[in-house]
């Protein structure tokens, strides 16, 4: 193959390189950031508030309403409330909002245990008789213990077996107890609703 002398190449400097017009500078600007949801965290809601505090009225519970608090919490992801006592403060999922009357079946899910705490002492079963029939109380017989709403939802597994060495009545913990605690079905009916040491919760499995 020949190859070409230098005085035989022939540049032309006179020819503009063709560019692509410019439209907009919008092309030259970086895309806009993904909207982020607001973090809502121990942000009180008065209405709410004053709602609850109505229903413990209702119940002859004047003390109580006078300490409630009723938050958003936006870390709240798979929980659609929490009940804090003996604070009285309860804490809601925004996302409770996205769904019709769940709002208010949640805030008195969670003042039930508020109630059932006040009423029966700390040694009852979270969703027990005693809640239970807090929920009757406040107009919602027959609630769950557990919301079936499309959150994101952590598994929760209570390896933790404890039972009353009377009664056999299990409890499932994801955690040890942090102090001695007893059956109280049993410290009712034997030790006059006090704590009994009888009736102490055994642990006896751990599972997994």
């Amino acid at each position: 193959m020949a190859m070409l002398s230098l005085s035989q190449l022939f540049f032309d400097f006179t020819a503009s390189p063709k560019r692509a017009p410019i439209r907009s500078l919008r092309e030259f600007a970086p895309a806009p950031e993904p909207k982020r949801e607001v973090e809502q965290i121990g942000v009180r809601d008065d209405e709410l508030e004053s709602q609850a505090r109505a229903w413990l009225e209702q119940l002859g519970m004047p003390g109580a309403k006078a300490l409630l608090k009723v938050e958003w919490n936006s870390r709240l992801r798979s929980t659609a409330g929490y009940a804090h006592y003996p604070h009285w403060r309860i804490e809601l999922n925004p996302r409770l909002r996205d769904f019709e009357g769940q709002v208010e079946r949640t805030l008195k899910h969670e003042l039930a245990h508020l109630i059932a705490y006040h009423r029966s002492g700390r040694r009852i079963e979270p969703h027990g008789a005693e809640w239970r029939q807090a929920c009757t109380d406040l107009g919602i017989p027959g609630e769950r213990a557990r919301h079936t709403l499309p959150l994101p939802r952590k598994e929760v597994h209570r390896k933790l077996v404890y039972a009353c060495p009377s009664c056999q009545q299990v409890a499932r913990r994801v955690k040890k107890f942090r102090k001695p605690v007893a059956c109280k079905k049993c410290c009712d009916q034997h030790a006059g609703g006090v704590f009994d040491e009888r009736f102490k919760y055994r642990l006896v499995s751990k599972q997994g």
